[in-house]
């Protein structure tokens, strides 16, 4: 996203940043119209590559590659917009996000500062807690952060080549070449790896990244744009450069693993328009060299830093999506707005100030370079401080008022409601509303993470108590846990739960996979599983209860034929328990909404109303129901009466707030459920104490 002083100004690639940016934000702004738009950062990275290795190798060429004064242009040229940009998102999340995100908000505004957003997204991109958030405003500095990484090892590796060629007398740019030429493989070989094995956390490693920067550099060792030889072989070049990137932009959607060998087609024609150097003799020069590209070629790297955050905000601001073409228009102008003043008013004014302004020398670019990243921290310690002071058990509240928050009780045995001004957990908050499976608080997280085989567990009530109950399954067996944790208190019942996000407790191999990003064999649910089974059978407590997400999925299968599979999968482990003489039972499917509940009630103008589910289309007739009838040995306890009345499934039941997101109970309205949790089980197996 960057741009470089050449030795001669280049309309072409203005002209295709400008095509890199507007696909970005025609991506944005209207996804289902450009589902490939993605693939403009990609035409950014060779952009990059090339302009960064040609400076790096003239400077080379001419004696030396001056560390100091690459980074102190770099330090001007990205640090006061950039950081602008985090400052303006900081202050925007914390008066307009829910409070519940302002602690993620300022980690990332504080590694989008630091240029570690990627790696940051790595690690919530196998986080099954961070599956179906909301984005962050800072979300897009992951390409940033791939860039800086780059101009960080990107130099080294140039300056250790160098010093060896010239140490053995070797050709400058051979050598070069050779050295961009093995990094460039191993990473295009590494991403496409990572692609098929684990794609999430490869979209956003500058280890699986660089190879589309190292085109870019290749390019500009072996030279291009110069010289009138074969004139119509370059026009062809150029054409076939730019439909490879309008195909992808057109074709590719978000499910592709990126950055695979698909990425070659966005890349390659990125360099293919750039060694065509296009210039105002011919078509293609004049299209990318028009007054209009030439803008937005201009404004590129503001209009990439602040496009995203209004896209983000836009929604929270007017209560409005961008499902409208007018709210899209206006979002898109507010956008253009913003990176033409950041563009004039910040980007120039330091990358451009008089030498008496700026100061001489490097330091004034390293001091410069200090004071962002001051403020960066500042702005960030604003929502990080806030939110500190928000109580992580939101429950708490609903303790000291119990009577007014009856939950479900509303619903199942007639309680009264009495008006309230927020329901509780507020939805700025539900998000939070977990309970003790996740720690926080100074508990202790018993909910196996996704790469993890281990078992653990949590236990509750009496050791040794009158009634035995392992609860075994994923998140959806976690959010019951504040249920059963009441029940085993008040019953001196003996409860354990043993759960892992992600897994289904079913005898074959469920996929997994964050959004955007084709599934892969959960294979460490395959093993966690069996140990959980081997732990049940020798503890062999007095029932078991299953309880799992109803979107479990199998390879080569559809959704409704992955249900019958996990179902027969369930039967098949449930089969293992009762033969031992363990009592079984199965947790009808919760409701799973089609919006976020608490980021739905957040925007402005919200309504319970409005967010909440439609019954027949909340309520799934998913695996576990269908092995209860399958098996009359699996007793199903249905909920649906707790959760949906006629065909509404409201977000708000009894003044408490029901879901933490798409699907998952808040840990408020899950206690609320132990009354008619022990009903149930009673029910079921007459005699339970």
């Amino acid at each position: 996203m960057s741009s470089t002083n050449t030795s001669s100004f280049r309309t072409d690639i203005q002209g295709l940043r400008a095509i890199a940016v507007l696909l970005v934000l025609v991506f944005h702004i209207w996804p289902s119209m450009l589902t490939g738009g993605y693939v403009g950062v990609d035409v950014f990275f060779v952009i990059s590559g090339y302009l960064i290795t040609g400076l790096l190798v003239r400077e080379a060429e001419r004696g030396r590659i001056s560390l100091l004064g690459f980074y102190a242009r770099r330090i001007r040229r990205l640090l006061p917009a950039a950081s602008l940009t985090l400052v303006a998102a900081a202050i925007g999340g914390y008066l307009w996000l829910p409070p519940a995100v302002w602690s993620d908000l300022a980690k990332e505004v504080l590694a989008s500062g630091l240029y570690v957003e990627n790696l940051l997204l790595v690690q919530n991109s196998v986080d099954y807690l961070a599956l179906g958030e909301a984005p962050s405003p800072v979300q897009h500095y992951w390409s940033l952060s791939v860039e800086e990484q780059f101009y960080i090892v990107w130099p080294l590796l140039m300056i250790v080549t160098g010093a060896l060629a010239t140490r053995l007398q070797w050709r400058l740019r051979g050598t070069f070449a050779v050295a961009l030429a093995t990094v460039t493989l191993a990473s295009l070989g590494w991403g496409i790896y990572m692609s098929f094995t684990d794609p999430a956390p490869g979209y956003f490693l500058t280890t699986t990244r660089i190879w589309e920067l190292g085109v870019g550099g290749l390019l500009a060792l072996v030279g291009s744009g110069s010289g009138e030889r074969h004139p119509t072989l370059r026009n062809t070049v150029g054409w076939a450069g730019c439909a490879a990137i309008l195909v992808s932009a057109i074709f590719y959607t978000n499910t592709l693993p990126f950055p695979g060998y698909e990425a070659l087609l966005p890349t390659l024609g990125a360099a293919a328009v750039i060694y065509a150097g296009s210039g105002p003799t011919s078509v293609l020069g004049r299209v990318l060299g028009n007054r209009v590209m030439q803008y937005f070629g201009d404004i590129s790297y503001s209009l990439y830093l602040w496009h995203w955050p209004v896209v983000v905000f836009y929604p929270y601001v007017t209560g409005r999506d961008l499902t409208l073409f007018s709210d899209a228009v206006t979002a898109i102008t507010i956008s253009v707005v913003l990176a033409h003043a950041s563009k004039y008013l910040i980007e120039d004014r330091f990358r451009h100030a008089p030498a008496r302004a700026r100061g001489e020398g490097f330091p004034s670019a390293y001091a410069m370079g200090g004071a962002c990243m001051v403020v960066v921290v500042a702005a960030a310690a604003l929502p990080y401080v806030r939110a500190d002071s928000i109580d992580n058990d939101a429950a708490s509240t609903v303790a000291q008022a119990a009577p007014d928050y009856p939950g479900a009780q509303a619903f199942l045995y007639g309680a009264a409601v009495k008006p309230v001004a927020v329901p509780q957990p507020a939805p700025g908050v539900a998000k939070l509303d977990r309970g003790p499976a996740y720690g926080g608080k100074g508990g202790t997280r018993c909910i196996a993470e996704v790469k993890g085989t281990d078992l653990v567990s949590c236990h509750y009530g009496t050791t040794g108590g009158k009634f035995r109950v392992v609860l075994v399954g994923d998140s959806h067996a976690a959010h019951w846990l504040p249920a059963f944790e009441q029940l085993a208190i008040a019953r001196d019942w003996d409860v354990t739960a043993l759960t892992k996000s992600g897994c289904a407790f079913a005898d074959l191999t469920v996929q997994y996979g964050s959004p955007g990003t084709p599934p892969t064999d959960y294979v460490e649910c395959d093993q966690w599983k069996w140990k959980a089974l081997d732990r049940i059978l020798a503890e062999k407590p007095d029932l078991v209860v299953i309880s799992e997400s109803p979107n479990h999925r199998t390879g080569g299968m559809s959704a409704s034929q992955s249900q019958q599979a996990v179902a027969a999968g369930v039967v098949t482990m449930a089969k293992k328990l009762t033969t031992a003489g363990i009592k079984v039972s199965a947790i009808k499917h919760t409701p799973w909404l089609a919006l976020n509940a608490p980021a739905c009630m957040s925007k402005p103008g919200a309504s319970p109303e409005a967010c909440s589910g439609v019954r027949h289309k909340a309520l799934r007739n998913a695996a576990l129901n269908i092995a209860a009838s399958l098996d009359p040995q699996i007793k199903l306890l249905n909920f649906d009466d707790a959760f949906c009345r006629g065909e509404t499934c409201p977000v708000v039941i009894g003044n408490v707030f029901v879901y933490r997101d798409q699907h998952h109970m808040t840990a408020t309205f899950s206690r609320t459920l132990s009354r008619a949790l022990h009903e149930r089980i009673q029910a079921a197996y007459p005699g339970t104490p």
